[in-house]
């Protein structure tokens, strides 16, 4: 069976929805915005709103999940290379692109585990990686230093982000880079 293309409309006003409710969130926590807030802001009834999502939640899980589903394309797309050193080069480049979304998705207000989710993205390409290398592979070991890095990528990138992404994408990749690598280093 085919899939059904929404009308522009529809693509339309669930745009005017999304931004509506991502420009409340600049202010304050998905917990604090209500349906009616999103709907007055957008300019639609209450019954428009409902015929696209169950409640305000709904629509901040669409949105998420919009921005996972693209980055998990630029994560899929950049593990078929032999460096993996890309890969945090392109991911930069895309928030920076998206810098407005992202912005909101991971402060204070978004959802704190959004990036954790996305970092953990390439999991399981990184293991795949780390078997074919020449060292004996340690589960634990990778597990605990994936972690590590991770977190510490988490920080660098919302530092980043709160600070207006001023760095190009290229620094702040090469700095994730190396500090990884400095890390990997200490255990192979």
């Amino acid at each position: 069976m085919a899939v059904k293309k929404e009308d522009h409309r529809v693509r339309y006003t669930k745009m005017v929805i999304k931004d509506s409710l991502l420009d409340l969130m600049k202010e304050r926590s998905i917990n604090k915005i209500t349906v009616t807030e999103i709907c007055k802001k957008a300019g639609i009834n209450r019954n428009t709103f409902y015929s696209h999502y169950a409640n305000q939640f709904d629509l901040l899980t669409s949105i998420e999940e919009e921005l996972y589903e693209d980055v998990k394309q630029v994560v899929k797309s950049n593990m078929n290379f032999e460096s993996t050193e890309t890969l945090p080069y392109e991911l930069c480049k895309y928030i920076k692109k998206n810098q407005n979304i992202c912005e909101i998705l991971f402060s204070e207000n978004g959802d704190k585990k959004l990036l954790e989710r996305i970092l953990y993205i390439s999991h399981d390409y990184t293991i795949k990686d780390w078997k074919k290398g020449s060292h004996p592979f340690d589960e634990e070991l990778f597990e605990n230093w994936y972690t590590f890095t991770a977190y510490g990528t988490i920080a660098i990138i919302k530092k980043w982000i709160t600070n207006g992404t001023i760095e190009s994408p290229e620094e702040i990749s090469n700095f994730i880079d190396k500090a990884t690598e400095a890390v990997s280093k200490e255990f192979y």
